[in-house]
């Protein structure tokens, strides 16, 4: 006999650690870097505070005062701005068209009295409210290409950038206010908000004009949740000053709060991502060579174990045609030898006059004790067919078709109902039997 080789059943992938080392780049490149720009910038280079968002709660975060500082940033980090709020004018309009450039080309004329500046000079960002107005932030061009260029300059490509005070936690029916240097920051609602300066024994006049007005339209808030007040802050006077209730939050919400989706995002029109695309490119490049890399590889291994496999096989078959041309010498053409070797040693069998269990005779022999000691069993028919036999009977009821079962069972015959009728005679049925190979008595 040939000698039996034994072919693994599972191979080590030699790139399986290339593309696990991908897959952490990508997981560690897919943060979420935000960054948060001093008053002023880039002209005023001031403090920088950033914060890296991942899969953890805790986010790790710092200050700098130049961009290249930040550390953790890859070329797949998606990058969110939080622009200076004193920069941009946020506001409510309500416009009878919802076509995006009908809208663009309205907004300078129904916005023109909170306008200072050419209206030319001047971005429009908006975002549509669900009770039918919309959202608006207006922002200087220079100021925001500016804040564009620097970012860009220092391998950050923002996907969004939004004024600050719409960073501020928003809790139910409450306002916000956060200190941040010499100015307070207002959130009034999921895209409104303010900037005024601070003021810590007594509410500054501008809050207490947009709460004033907040009540006239039946929209003023249930509290007012101050966050990391400054030494001297008088929660009393503030509580009986805006006759809200004050809570206050000693921690600072750029540490303990996450604004999971911005709520306005300047970049849009033509300074929107889609435009900048194209830059992208280089930083893409790294993960496009090994992605190109890993798949080469992969092809190279596959065609590989490809060969192996085939060159096995070839060999398990020659051995195969050996061993038949060493048994029958006198057969001249070799085409399957596993099929030609059994129908080869069936004839010698044949011609030998040697019966096996599974031929006609010695099944009928096997099945004739149960028909002889079940008179309640009507043979209809017989047939013999790949080593089996198929009756057709007719028995009284199921329960004595399970009985023929069974003493066919024990005598070693395997048996297979192939059909079974209920007929006013009795129950028609088609039963299939075969030898196991156990021999009953």
């Amino acid at each position: 006999m040939p000698k039996r080789q034994t072919i693994p059943a599972k191979r080590v992938n030699p790139f399986g650690k290339m593309l696990q080392a991908l897959r952490q780049t990508w997981s560690r490149q897919g943060n979420t870097l935000e960054v948060l720009l001093p008053r002023g910038w880039p002209e005023n280079r001031g403090i920088i505070h950033w914060r890296l968002r991942g899969d953890t709660d805790v986010a790790p975060h710092g200050q700098v005062t130049e961009l290249n500082q930040i550390p953790g940033v890859g070329a797949m980090t998606r990058v969110h701005v939080w622009t200076p709020p004193s920069e941009s004018l946020l506001t409510h309009v309500t416009l009878p068209t919802r076509s995006r450039a009908k809208i663009q080309q309205a907004l300078p004329y129904a916005l023109e009295d909170q306008l200072i500046g050419e209206p030319d000079q001047l971005h429009f960002a908006y975002r549509a409210l669900d009770d039918g107005n919309l959202a608006v932030a207006v922002t200087t061009r220079a100021r925001l290409q500016a804040w564009i260029t620097q970012l860009t300059d220092a391998g950050l490509r923002p996907t969004s950038l939004c004024p600050a005070q719409l960073a501020l936690p928003l809790i139910g029916d409450s306002w916000s206010v956060a200190y941040h240097e010499d100015e307070i920051w207002v959130r009034t609602g999921p895209s409104s908000g303010f900037v005024c300066t601070a003021s810590a024994r007594t509410p500054p006049s501008m809050l207490v004009t947009a709460l004033n007005e907040a009540r006239e339209k039946q929209m003023s808030p249930q509290k007012l949740l101050v966050i990391q007040a400054p030494q001297g802050f008088d929660q009393t006077a503030w509580s009986t000053s805006l006759g809200l209730p004050i809570q206050v939050q000693t921690q600072s919400f750029w540490v303990s709060h996450h604004e999971p989706v911005p709520a306005l995002n300047l970049l849009q029109g033509a300074y929107a991502p889609s435009s900048q695309m194209h830059t992208m490119v280089p930083a893409l490049r790294q993960a496009a060579i090994m992605l190109a890399a890993w798949l080469i590889g992969s092809l190279g291994f596959n065609l590989w174990e490809w060969w192996q496999l085939k060159k096995t096989h070839e060999n398990l078959r020659q051995e195969m045609v050996s061993l038949f041309k060493r048994t029958f010498p006198e057969a001249q053409t070799v085409i399957d030898p596993a099929l030609q070797m059994q129908r080869l040693i069936s004839e010698m069998q044949d011609k030998g006059g040697k019966s096996s269990g599974t031929d006609m005779l010695p099944l009928l022999g096997n099945i004739a004790p149960v028909v002889q000691a079940s008179p309640q069993l009507k043979l209809r028919g017989i047939q013999y067919g790949e080593s089996r036999l198929t009756l057709d009977v007719t028995l009284p009821d199921y329960q004595t078709m399970d009985a023929i079962k069974s003493a066919f069972t024990t005598r070693g015959m395997q048996v297979e109902v192939i059909g079974a009728n209920s007929t006013p005679a009795g129950i028609e049925g088609r039963l299939r039997l075969g030898q196991t190979g156990k021999t009953g008595t």
